[in-house]
């Protein structure tokens, strides 16, 4: 009679866990790209690590991230389609390098040199 007791308890136990239990609890949560990382390692050698790029590179027509108004001259769907497809001989396309998580990370430091 004691272990049926336990063993329903243990049944009603484990029932209200899972009917508490929200769905996110259950399925592993993907993991986000650091933007920063993503960034480091794949922008920073062009770009810069404080995203205004280089004088020589400039010159030939490299964005400076921080500038106000470049950041409101370009929307977050051109910065991805540009990360992806690449720019000219100078910006490589990263779609083959980069996943989609991985360029909305970049895009999203990029901002982020537009809100110093």
């Amino acid at each position: 009679m004691k272990k049926l007791a336990t063993l329903i308890f243990a049944l009603i136990i484990s029932s209200c866990v899972f009917a508490t239990a929200s769905p996110a609890n259950l399925v592993p949560a993907s993991p986000v790209a650091d933007g920063n990382a993503v960034y480091a390692a794949n922008c920073v050698k062009c770009h810069g690590k404080d995203g205004r790029g280089f004088p020589n590179w400039r010159a030939k027509g490299q964005p400076d991230f921080a500038d106000a108004n470049w950041q409101k001259s370009r929307t977050d769907a051109q910065l991805i389609n540009v990360t992806k497809a690449g720019k000219g001989k100078l910006m490589p396309a990263f779609k083959p390098k980069l996943s989609d998580d991985e360029i909305a990370a970049v895009v999203a430091r990029i901002r982020a040199f537009g809100k110093k």
